[in-house]
């Protein structure tokens, strides 16, 4: 018997032993050449990042390379005592980091962790395919291999010690030094060398700049790694921990691109992983337009500080932020975005990062609904007044117009040029939450919504970049063009790896949208929007403003033919935005201009271009109470754009004097339009 389990083994051990030696004929067919010097690996092309107009605006994985002897030895021994603790010891593979990694990925069922020692991790750069599987877990072991025959410890480790990322955009140690202490490499100190070994497992949550207590947390982590493995003393450490640190101020960055090519990065790193991104000489070509990007900023910084200068100071001494949003109509190209007022006080990306409450700005979506699936047309009359709502299981509810100023009969175009929430309550209690939100999500709105009736008063969070994509979508007349980033991808040879070919998804027929951007239009020219054509802007538009309770978000979304563009306004803390004179900003008081501000610049030297009237579309004069067809002497009436199979009756009376001439625009939306400051 025993015999027997001797014998199996042995066959086994042989079995594997062919089986191994096969692999490594076959995997090593596809291993890339060692270079002659490894200061080569040092010198990869980085990667370029390209504005629409050519303009080169990002280089990833510059490096400066400095020799081992120029290095301190205070940051050698922190970065092998952190990384590879067996670094002089083993040839290439640490056994037990193997084991431990194999025994995780196993549990796991996938690639989690790969027990990689220091020559493994530069191997990684020697390849331009960085897929995270076992073929490539196989292959970056044989290089690693080569690389400790080929090469002295010295060497591997000078060449690793100028290759990795440090984060804040260094790479290799002697960046690292500058960007974090302003020093040359040569001269880390003890406690500065283990900070630095600390980054490149976790450049971005471990960076002392924007956690520090985390950081030092793991450079004492470090020390005490480095005292295990008797690199220093316990004396030492202690000596380094109560040292100094010295780290500089970051460096000031209020490029307003960066908002966008960060964006950019973080989603081909996703696409691609991280190490081909930063290593492997890709020349990306984007859609950002930097001419209209610092448009943006100068016309939201601008306005943001004038109405600082208005308002009510913060308790909590916030500045206002702006998320903001350009998109190209015709082909879903994001040629704008702004994620923030200045990029080097605050790299959080309001764009697309938060989702605020839209307000008003969502009730477009709850109008269609209610014309594209339950007869109803901007002539349609509804009764605006004060109602409750039944809600099982819950207390009623009683959504409440501005002021308690309720039009009574009123059509539907003149209560969306008004933004009555009465009127938006109704229209979703008819068609339920749920045919809303399947018409939002139509429209490219991607965030959850709440199933629930206050929705229809824009209750739910979305995204900046999720408006400005589906307002665009009204603007093509029922084209969808899914935003898009990249224009195009090549490789270090030149080669195309990734091109984007837009086509529009026609989602919607155009005379069933275009009655709906009419609507909107009237929302500019005369509704809670006319800000923009009292700052005299002069191009055909159409929007709509959006004000959350307590004036905690402003928004302005509107579009012409060439643009759609979202503008959000608010605190990142939610306080109230509120004038000296007590009242809330609106969004056409605190959005809708810089909105104005930025297309007109956009906009600059082009003709206006009228939105095509789709066939099937024909125009009406109405009465704004009662729908029905006037003549030119009618006291309310106004121009409204049915499908042509809507039969419009005659006026048959002469109207009835309501509360729909006395009442004021929805002051909510529109208050101070007459004060609006200029940048």
């Amino acid at each position: 018997m025993i015999e027997r389990v001797i014998f199996g083994f042995y066959v086994l051990a042989l079995l594997g032993t062919f089986a191994g030696v096969g692999a490594y004929f076959v995997l090593s067919r596809d291993l890339p050449q060692l270079p002659d010097d490894l200061k080569k690996i040092n010198l990869s092309l980085p990667t370029e990042i390209y504005s629409a107009d050519g303009e080169r605006i990002k280089i990833l994985g510059q490096r400066y390379p400095v020799k081992l002897e120029d290095i301190s030895p205070n940051f050698i021994k922190a970065i092998v005592a952190a990384e590879d603790s067996g670094f002089y010891k083993h040839k290439g593979l640490d056994h037990l980091g193997l084991l431990r990694a194999l025994y995780t990925n196993i549990r796991e069922r996938r690639v989690l962790q790969g027990g990689s020692t220091i020559t493994q991790q530069l191997s990684k750069n020697l390849f331009f395919s960085f897929e995270r599987n076992w073929i490539r877990k196989i292959k970056e072991l044989l290089v690693s291999l080569q690389l400790e025959v080929t090469f002295s410890k010295d060497q591997i480790l000078e060449a690793y010690s100028n290759q990795i990322y440090f984060g804040s955009g260094a790479y290799g140690v002697e960046e690292a030094s500058q960007v974090y202490f302003r020093k040359r490499a040569r001269d880390l100190t003890v406690l500065q060398g283990a900070l630095l070994a600390g980054l490149p497992n976790s450049p971005n949550n471990a960076n002392p700049f924007t956690d520090y207590q985390r950081s030092m947390r793991r450079a004492e982590y470090i020390l005490t790694r480095m005292v295990k493995e008797r690199l220093i003393s316990t004396e030492e450490k202690n000596i380094a921990l109560a040292s100094p640190l010295e780290l500089t101020r970051p460096r000031e960055d209020d490029n307003p691109n960066r908002y966008f090519i960060n964006y950019v990065i973080e989603k081909l790193e996703r696409d691609y992983g991280k190490e081909f991104v930063h290593f492997g000489g890709l020349k990306v070509f984007t859609t950002l337009d930097a001419r209209l990007q610092g448009f943006a900023q100068k016309s939201a910084v601008s306005h943001l500080e004038a109405l600082e200068s208005e308002m009510k100071a913060s308790d909590t001494k916030e500045s206002l932020q702006v998320g903001m949003v350009s998109i190209e109509n015709q082909s879903g190209a994001v040629r704008v975005m702004l994620g923030g007022r200045n990029y080097s006080h605050s790299q959080f990306n309001r764009a697309v990062s938060s989702n605020r409450l839209p307000g008003s700005s969502f009730k477009p979506f709850v109008y269609f609904t209610a014309m594209e699936q339950y007869g109803y047309n901007p002539a349609s009359i509804i009764k605006d007044e004060p109602i409750t709502i039944d809600i099982p299981g819950t207390e009623p509810w009683e959504p409440k117009n501005f002021n308690d100023v309720y039009a009574g009969d009123i059509i539907l175009k003149k209560a969306m040029m008004r933004s009555l929430n009465v009127v938006s309550a109704k229209l979703i209690q008819e068609v339920t939450p749920e045919k809303v939100i399947e018409t939002a999500k139509q429209f490219g709105v991607t965030s959850p919504l709440g199933k629930n009736l206050s929705l229809a008063l824009g209750t739910s969070g979305v995204s900046v970049l999720e408006m400005a994509s589906a307002y665009s979508m009204i603007a093509n007349l029922g084209v969808y063009n899914e935003p898009y980033f990249i224009q195009r991808i090549e490789d270090y040879k030149g080669n195309t790896l990734y091109e984007n070919f837009y086509h529009g998804i026609q989602r919607y027929a155009p005379k069933s949208i275009y009655p709906l951007l009419n609507m909107m239009q009237g929302v500019v020219d005369g509704g809670t929007g006319r800000v923009v054509r009292r700052m005299g802007f002069k191009h055909p538009a159409a929007g709509k403003t959006g004000t959350t309770n307590n004036s905690k978000d402003a928004w302005f979304n509107g579009f012409t033919k060439d643009y759609s563009t979202s503008v959000w306004v608010g605190f990142d803390n939610n306080d109230p935005m509120v004038h000296k004179l007590g009242h809330g900003l609106t969004g056409g008081k605190a959005a809708a201009p810089i909105w104005v501000f930025y297309m007109q610049q956009a906009l600059q030297g082009r003709n206006p271009i009228k939105f095509p009237i789709p066939e099937g579309i024909k125009f009406e004069k109405v009465d704004v109470q009662s729908g029905t067809l006037v003549d030119d002497q009618s006291v309310e009436s106004m121009n409204v754009a049915l499908k042509e199979e809507i039969i419009i009756p005659p006026r048959a009376i002469e109207p009835v004097e309501t509360l729909v001439e006395q009442a004021p625009v929805d002051t909510s939306e529109t208050s101070d339009l007459n004060n609006v400051p200029n940048p």
